[in-house]
């Protein structure tokens, strides 16, 4: 942002710097990964490579589930304004990833599939 007279008053660029170990994060989403290939949110699969993680409270009252490709990451969260139970067998893989996976399959229509960089990309730690 700059005055009238094009003095600079706030700069806002950005300046990315690494936060997390390349390896590391190579690594968890290999297994953020398998979540969905073969474990608890199979529904999900989009005919790309995705990662994520699902959710289920004990009480049934939260169920979530936290997906991502390389390109976009979306949380669909369902529960009940007033803390009431969703009702028994309500889990974020049963329910929850199918949104998901609908959503994506129209938000990434288009878009080049995109693989994540495996570990062996990276220097072990």
């Amino acid at each position: 942002m700059t005055d009238s007279k094009g003095n600079v008053l706030l700069d806002n660029t950005p300046r990315p710097q690494l936060v997390l170990d390349p390896w590391a994060v190579a690594a968890l989403n290999s297994t953020l990964q398998d979540v969905i290939n073969k474990g608890t949110a199979t529904s999900a699969r989009i005919d790309r490579p995705a990662a994520g993680k699902t959710g289920t409270t004990s009480s049934e009252r939260d169920i979530w589930f936290v997906g991502y490709v390389p390109q976009l990451s979306v949380a669909v969260w369902v529960g009940n304004d007033d803390y009431s139970p969703l009702g028994t067998g309500a889990t974020g893989g049963g329910y929850v990833a199918p949104v998901w996976r609908n959503f994506m399959y129209k938000a990434m229509a288009g878009v080049p599939v995109e693989n994540f960089k495996p570990m062996s990309n990276f220097p072990r730690p």
